[in-house]
């Protein structure tokens, strides 16, 4: 046999058996950052993308199922970046019938090994689901389930222990002690295991860049990196969410140009990036109007969790005020800002909406955070990529997702309308394919009405 059709079978071998599926006639965004590809035909094989053509050059079998995507276009997985309560399978579907076939789940299990092996045995469709380390928090911690850390010593030893239980990630919080933190860049590094998180209020962001910190969340410590009054500022004492905010805007009113440059530029060497989360910011800035919290989305979310979510059952908004919501506008307006001069100097940006906090609804509202980042600065395939291979890029998994190419897992998104054109035409789902297999709008619809009926009990 010839050594050219020995490789071309060597090549074909994996999808040679596997069912086949032809999408005809899309037009391709494959998310590396090509123009869109007109009247495409992708074929996949098993759970594998087998190829990737022109419509009149695809080779497909006699057994294929074809689905028609003239006037369609076809994205990959859109993923999550910055979601809580995905380890919840009633939020799965929310997921998938929005072609967010992907998370990074932000406040991971005690032991994320266990939990997979728990879950490995269910076979309804799911999302990929990659797990922080339980949040690593000072010794008296903000939120319950937390770890406690006090010393240097206890950071390394809950770096190892979170290692080898298994977490993808080790997520840092706002209370960690000075001291601990950098314990656990150190021991994070040596292990090779990333950490992310916030920036603690006893670090300043260019010093968690230069830790090694890989991603910052909801721009915590930037603004007040880039004030020209940062040390005064950075010596005031911050104890909540709210306190942090209000230093957010002060800093904004002492924007240093020059400082913000040095700042990104600094990310961008580092290779820091930053997951801005603009829909959660949005929401706590506007849990005060009745228009904006009396969204349609609400149906899908439990009773229990509904009520948790309203501001008067909330122990940081139910004492805010107006003056105290203005303040919180103007400084999503300040973080909008920062996203786009972030984005202009090349950070690198996640799409993320911390799904599972007050009205950001698991799936849907990460198309509310890709228009944001469209109106922060961020082109529509900017955006995209942001949930697509920006994303597989951050996590290394590019070799393997985040684009349209031969070889890569099947995780697509069929659109009904074109999201270059009009980044909230991503909402248009049409289909899914999750790990090869197709599910259509009808099985998406019938599994968001299930979810609706066990909310509404």
């Amino acid at each position: 046999m010839p050594m050219r059709l020995i490789l071309l079978c060597t090549l074909l071998a994996p999808f040679a058996s596997a069912e086949s599926l032809a999408i005809t006639h899309v037009t391709v965004i494959d998310a590396t950052g090509k123009p869109a590809q007109p009247d495409m035909t992708v074929i996949v094989a098993g759970d594998r993308i087998a190829a990737v053509s022109p419509w009149r050059q695809a080779r497909i079998s006699e057994d294929a199922r074809i689905v028609d995507g003239k006037g369609k276009f076809l994205i990959p997985a859109l993923w999550d970046m910055h979601v809580h309560g995905s380890t919840v399978a009633a939020t799965y579907p929310l997921y998938l019938a929005n072609g967010v076939l992907g998370v990074r789940d932000m406040f991971g299990p005690p032991n994320a090994g266990e939990w997979r092996a728990q879950h490995s045995s269910s076979h309804d469709p799911a999302p990929s689901i990659f797990l922080a380390s339980p949040v690593l928090d000072g010794p008296e911690p903000h939120r319950p389930r937390s770890i406690a850390i006090a010393t240097a010593a206890q950071g390394r030893e809950v770096v190892a222990q979170q290692q080898e239980r298994g977490a993808d990630f080790i997520k840092v919080y706002d209370g960690l002690p000075r001291d601990a933190y950098f314990a656990i860049a150190d021991e994070a590094r040596k292990r090779g295991i990333p950490f992310v998180g916030h920036v603690p209020f006893s670090v300043r962001a260019a010093e968690a860049s230069d830790a090694g910190q890989k991603s910052i969340e909801h721009l915590t410590g930037v603004a007040l990196a880039c004030s020209r009054q940062q040390e005064a500022l950075f010596a005031e004492k911050r104890t909540s969410w709210f306190d942090d905010e209000q230093m957010g805007a002060r800093a904004m009113e002492t924007y240093d140009e020059a400082k913000a440059r040095s700042l990104f530029a600094r990310f961008v060497k580092n290779g820091t990036w930053q997951c801005p989360t603009l829909t959660v910011l949005r929401s706590y800035s506007h849990m005060d109007d009745p228009q904006f919290i009396n969204d349609d989305r609400i149906k899908y979310i439990p009773g229990t969790v509904r009520t948790r979510w309203e501001p008067k059952n909330d122990d940081v908004f139910r004492d805010l005020k107006a003056q105290h919501y203005a303040v919180l506008r103007g400084e999503f307006r300040n973080e909008m800002a920062l996203v786009g001069r972030m984005h202009r100097a090349g950070v690198n940006i996640l799409a993320g909406t911390d799904a599972g906090n007050p009205y950001c609804f698991p799936g849907f509202s990460l198309h509310d955070e890709l228009a944001l980042l469209v109106e922060a600065g961020l082109s529509p395939m900017e955006a995209l990529q942001a949930s697509t291979s920006g994303a597989a890029r951050f996590m290394g998994q590019l070799d393997r997702r985040g684009t349209i190419e031969r070889g890569k897992i099947a995780d697509l998104v069929l659109l009904d309308k074109n999201p270059l054109s009009d980044i909230r035409n991503s909402r248009s789902v049409q289909a899914i394919v999750l790990g090869g297999k197709l599910m259509q709008r009808a099985e998406l619809d019938a599994m968001l009405a299930e979810v609706e009926a066990l909310a509404a009990k």
